[in-house]
C-alpha cells in the first residue's frame, strides 16, 4: 500500500513535468509571468471591472503559477457561461521575464487541446 501511494506521487511529479498546467503534481512552478488581458465584446472594450467580475481574476497581474492557469481560467468560462457571447479575447505575457507571448480567443482549431 505504501509503494502504492508512493508511486502514484511520482507519476504525479514527472507527468507535472511535461503538463503545462502542472495541476495536481508536486513539481515546482518554476515560472512567474506577468499578464493582461483585454477584452472585446461586438467591438467594445471590456473594462477592467468587467473582465474582474467575469473571470473573477484581476484583468492585469503577476501569476506564480504557470500561464496556463490564467489562459484556463478563461477558457473554461468561455466554453461554458460565455458560450455565444462572441467575445474576442487577448492574453499578451511574459514569461520570467524573457519569453513574451499572446493567447487569443476564439482559439484556432489547431490550438485547441
Amino acid at each position: 500500500m505504501v509503494t502504492l501511494f508512493f508511486s502514484v506521487q511520482l507519476l504525479g511529479v514527472i507527468v507535472g513535468r511535461f503538463d503545462e498546467a502542472k495541476f495536481f503534481s508536486w513539481a515546482p512552478y518554476d515560472q512567474i509571468s506577468y499578464y493582461k488581458i483585454e477584452a472585446f465584446r461586438q467591438g467594445q472594450n471590456l473594462s477592467s471591472e468587467t473582465i474582474r467580475d467575469r473571470y473573477h481574476i484581476s484583468p492585469k497581474g503577476r501569476e506564480n503559477r504557470s500561464i496556463h492557469n490564467i489562459i484556463s481560467i478563461v477558457r473554461q468560462y468561455e466554453n461554458s457561461y460565455g458560450k455565444g457571447e462572441n467575445v474576442n479575447i487577448t492574453i499578451s505575457y511574459t514569461i520570467n521575464g524573457h519569453h513574451s507571448g499572446t493567447w487569443t480567443w476564439p482559439e484556432d482549431e489547431y490550438d485547441r487541446k
